[in-house]
């Protein structure tokens, strides 16, 4: 019996592999030589020694080892109206070739989208790689507060610490008087949260209206399990794994249209820390730093770092993933957006 049919089909399904597969190996070793031997520049859309910065930096020391041809990582601060001043740049007077990329703060997806001055670009065309977590911050109470409860949020006034006037625990205590009728009252000027946890200490207020699980992990772990406080909501669009008994803000909504402004000024928590780069970067080398992302946060070595140096790398998100969020977004009503860049405005972002 003849095995020449057999030997022919195992020929052409051989030939057939290796004529599909020449051409990935062909753009992998085309984006290799690429990178040989050049500069990554990273942009940092905030000031030096901040969380955005120590996390930036991270990713910065480990890309060569991700990406083809192992090019050298440099970073570069550029702070500015919470990274629309860095995105602003990248995408007007930076090369498209894949060599310069950025890290700000979530906000930069949406900045323009509710009509922030001076945001000069659109963030459905930006290169997005991945965000390195989703930032969930919390509403809590102190253990002697009137507000030990969610429900008193509506009912008592409840007195918070704020930062800055732009940082989210005024912004969104404030945003969410606007939209839930909820009953903060937000005494911004504390100039940092390390002020603000110590001024819930002392009995000057209640609490605040927006704390990162990270930080509080790492500035008072105890405080999480032992009582101290009370974690009433998470501002974001889906539960931390770690607190998976207390609802989002998005699960106070009454109304769609509510659940759509929500999700749209909270949707900046979900990518908390993103990397990008500018429009129209060729497509081989954005799906090089998109997999060198994926494998950066996946890998073991890593994660043991991450966890020494009490960096929370949790749920990070695919660059795929920004691009149908931020489709998303843009996608909603006009009335929506409006109404939520009116309580953001309101609110005094």
């Amino acid at each position: 019996m003849s095995h020449q049919p057999a030997h022919r089909a195992l020929a052409l399904a051989t030939c057939l592999t290796a004529t599909l597969a020449a051409p990935m190996i062909a753009r992998a070793d085309a984006v290799a030589d690429f990178y040989k031997g050049k500069d990554i520049k990273m942009l940092i859309g905030q000031p030096v020694g901040g969380g955005y910065d120590t996390y930036a930096r991270f990713f910065a020391r480990h890309l060569s080892h991700f990406m083809p041809g192992a090019p050298n990582v440099i970073v570069q601060n550029m702070p500015g109206a919470g990274g629309v001043v860095m995105t602003n740049a990248l995408v007007a007077a930076q090369p498209r070739d894949g060599t310069v990329i950025g890290a700000a703060a979530g906000s930069v997806a949406t900045a323009a989208l509710f009509g922030a001055s001076g945001a000069r670009y659109d963030a459905r065309e930006l290169g997005w790689i991945g965000s390195l977590n989703s930032e969930v911050g919390l509403v809590v109470s102190y253990k002697t507060a009137p507000v030990q409860k969610l429900d008193d949020i509506f009912t008592t006034e409840f007195i918070v610490g704020g930062s800055g006037a732009t940082d989210g625990n005024v912004i969104f205590p404030r945003t969410m008087n606007q939209v839930l009728g909820a009953k903060f009252k937000v005494i911004p000027g504390y100039g940092g949260t390390a002020n603000v946890v110590l001024a819930m200490e002392r009995g000057e207020i209640h609490g605040t209206g927006s704390w990162h699980y990270s930080s509080i992990s790492v500035a008072r772990p105890q405080w999480l399990t032992d009582g101290t406080i009370n974690v009433l909501v998470q501002l974001s669009l889906q539960r931390h794994p770690k607190v998976p008994g207390t609802p989002t803000v998005i699960e106070l909504a009454k109304t769609d249209e509510q659940r759509g402004i929500l999700e749209l000024i909270f949707a900046q928590q979900d990518m908390g820390r993103p990397i990008f780069g500018p429009p129209a970067m060729p497509a081989d080398r954005k799906a090089a730093l998109r997999k060198a992302f994926d494998d950066f946060v996946k890998d073991p070595k890593v994660q043991a770092e991450a966890d020494a140096i009490k960096i929370e790398l949790n749920n990070p998100m695919p660059g795929a993933e920004i691009d149908t969020l931020i489709t998303r977004l843009h996608a909603m009503s006009p009335e929506v957006v409006r109404k939520a860049g009116d309580a953001i405005k309101a609110s005094g972002g």
